[in-house]
């Protein structure tokens, strides 16, 4: 049967076992989606693009099958199974599930409300803070959990990810309307793949690349059930979906930036990263982030093309895409022309509401901010091991020098460990600005010392410097300490013994400091 006969098949109510009233359709580059009733139904276009062969009906059906196995990771409860489409009874008439030779095949998944998407939430200014950070811890943990690619698989080497960025652009460049963006956006995404490939080399050889989504935007996560749930993994190419974790993350936080949600952006990727504790993924996140864009540019002008050629899109569409493919060579060029981040670094004794200070100003100026408090746990000891080593730990980011002071709750806050947390903090600083990051490091800073640390650095890097102080009195502060510790849940373990000796030991900003200082008043914060 024709693609155009079986789509006119399909959006007929009797093609289905069960009652439906109206079928509804949904289409992309390469598959089309029919709404029936409380289920959908995927089925692939005969197309041969590329990065995909969908022209046999058996490589078809062998896809429909890999989305339902890959896709049962992260939604179990949607993909119900792959059902062959026979011939039904009357001429041109098909039937979903029946007996007799398959015409074609479909994944069929639970139904869920389109406003329930991620990106519809966005457009509407339902989409959360909460929603973004449940669905970064989850991308955590579901990383955490996926499989390494193995050495020998040519997953995420450098050669491979600069071909997949040459076909990306390629792709564009062959359909956009203004060609010297994408040729200026081609040679740069090539010029930092180049420059990149020690990195990428670096993450391979670490863990990193590993068996991800590979698709995952807005329009590919929904919430039900009351959760973020990633659907429709790219299941159609092993080497676009077995990739750098943070290669993953990339597209949503890309997604959430062209969607004007550069809060909810810089709250997932906050999130992820004190999750995942890969803040070595800050230096390859701007490369990521532009690919990620280059791929939706493409796929937008895929469609209107395919549109055209079928008449079934106006000249008005079109344009619209151009302008959204401009839009994100953009964000591409943005993404990756980052000057040096400004270092920012809190300071205040336990209780004086840096934390939440730093988390406010995160959103607001969109930075990347590391804690003390989480640092400090992930470096402890773990299964035996005394250094409290960790992975994408680098050599010399766990010694400096710092006052000393007794311990509490173990060994966490000894002088040993209170250096490692601060060399940990300026490495991944160090690291942050230098991918273009502007960055915040969450700590108390009681010693001048650790504080011109990050002022050098800033200075070194060119970058704007400055030192939030949070202060307030000494019954608020033993106030919220105790409150704190009842309430529980906080990643502070600092309690009252620890706030008398920040007391004592603390060295007050010199008159060359003070200049970078903005000061934060009790009379400004409630916690």
């Amino acid at each position: 049967m024709e693609p155009a006969a079986l789509t006119q098949a399909l959006m007929r109510p009797a093609a289905y076992p069960h009652p439906v009233g109206k079928v509804s359709l949904i289409e992309t580059h390469i598959s089309q989606v029919f709404l029936a009733g409380p289920f959908a139904y995927k089925v692939r276009k005969p197309v041969r693009l590329d990065f995909v062969d969908f022209a046999t009906l058996a490589a078809r059906k062998a896809d429909c099958q890999a989305e339902l196995e890959l896709n049962r990771r992260m939604a179990a409860a949607l993909y119900l199974g792959v059902v062959p489409i026979v011939a039904g009874a009357g001429p041109g008439e098909v039937r979903i599930g029946g007996t007799g030779q398959a015409l074609e095949y479909a994944v069929k998944m639970r139904r869920f409300r389109q406003q329930d998407l991620f990106c519809a939430m966005a457009q509407t200014n339902r989409l959360t803070g909460t929603h973004v950070e449940t669905l970064a811890r989850r991308l955590a943990a579901i990383h955490l959990a996926a499989p390494v690619a193995g050495g020998g698989t040519g997953h995420g080497t450098p050669a491979r990810i600069a071909a997949v960025a040459q076909q990306a652009m390629a792709g564009v460049a062959a359909l956009a309307s203004d060609t010297g963006a994408a040729a200026r956006m081609a040679a740069l995404l090539r010029e930092r793949a180049v420059a990149l490939q020690p990195a990428f080399a670096k993450r391979l050889a670490s863990g990193h690349v590993r068996e991800c989504h590979g698709d995952l935007h807005l329009g590919n996560i929904a919430l039900i059930d009351g959760e973020p749930t990633p659907f429709d993994c790219l299941e159609f190419d092993a080497g676009l979906r077995w990739i750098d974790t943070i290669s993953d993350t990339a597209f949503v936080f890309m997604d959430l930036l062209h969607a004007s949600r550069q809060d909810l952006a810089y709250r997932l990727i906050n999130t992820y990263l004190e999750c995942s504790g890969d803040y070595a993924g800050l230096a390859i996140l701007p490369f990521y982030t532009a690919l990620r864009a280059v791929v939706r540019a493409r796929v937008l002008l895929e469609r209107a093309h395919q549109r055209s050629a079928a008449g079934t899109g106006t000249a008005a569409e079109m344009a619209a895409a151009q302008m959204r493919c401009n839009d994100l060579l953009a964000l591409a060029s943005a993404a990756l022309t980052r000057n040096p981040g400004a270092i920012t670094i809190m300071h205040g004794l336990s209780g004086s509401g840096k934390s939440t200070v730093a988390h406010h100003l995160a959103l607001a100026a969109a930075m990347v901010r590391v804690r003390a408090d989480v640092e400090r746990k992930r470096l402890a000891p773990a299964h035996g091991d005394q250094q409290g080593n960790q992975p994408g730990d680098q050599p010399g980011d766990q010694l400096a020098d710092a006052p000393g002071k007794p311990a509490a709750h173990g060994d966490r806050y000894t002088a040993q460990r209170t250096a490692r947390v601060y060399r940990r903090l300026l490495a991944i600083c160090r690291l942050g600005s230098g991918a273009g990051f502007p960055m915040i490091a969450d700590a108390t800073f009681l010693a001048r010392a650790e504080r011109l640390r990050f002022a050098s650095l800033a200075a070194r890097r060119g970058a704007d410097f400055s030192i939030v102080d949070c202060h307030a009195s000494l019954a608020t502060l033993r106030e919220r300490i105790v409150t704190r510790a009842r309430r529980g849940g906080d990643p502070s373990e600092a309690d009252l013994q620890v706030l008398e000796w920040q007391r004592r030991a603390q060295e007050p900003l010199g008159s060359d400091e003070w200049r970078h200082v903005v000061r934060i008043g009790e009379t400004v914060l409630s916690g």
